[in-house]
């Protein structure tokens, strides 16, 4: 039963693949210098576009060390130690201080109906 749901490659991509390895076995036969040549210089394009894409990209880190900077901006000014005033020697009142949080809430679907139907 699983056999009958598994999705084949279509059948241009098999002509694809079997004239590709048809390409690299003749090439392997009669000048693998050259082809070895080739898969280097493939090899070295691939890793220096990887290397260029990777380095200057501003992907997840940059958006975790921009937000990094943010929660520290935020959170050192009222971390800050409340001084006392040496002139008075009334105890300040006791007040409850809320706690400060890191979380955000995220709007979600609780009022929209499932449909069932689709699954």
């Amino acid at each position: 039963m699983n056999l009958l749901h598994r999705k084949s490659f279509h059948p241009v991509i098999w002509v694809i693949i079997v004239l590709a390895v048809i390409g690299l076995g003749s090439q392997l036969i009669f000048s693998p210098q050259k082809l070895i040549t080739q898969l280097l210089m493939v090899g070295v394009i691939v890793a220096l576009f990887y290397f260029i894409f990777q380095r200057f990209r501003p992907g997840e880190n940059g958006k975790y060390k921009k937000a990094v900077k943010q929660s520290k901006r935020k959170y050192s000014q009222s971390a800050a130690p409340i001084k006392k005033s040496l002139t008075s020697n009334k105890p300040a009142p006791f007040k409850k201080r809320k706690k400060e949080h890191h979380l955000t809430v995220i709007e979600g679907k609780k009022n929209k109906k499932k449909n069932r139907a689709s699954f």
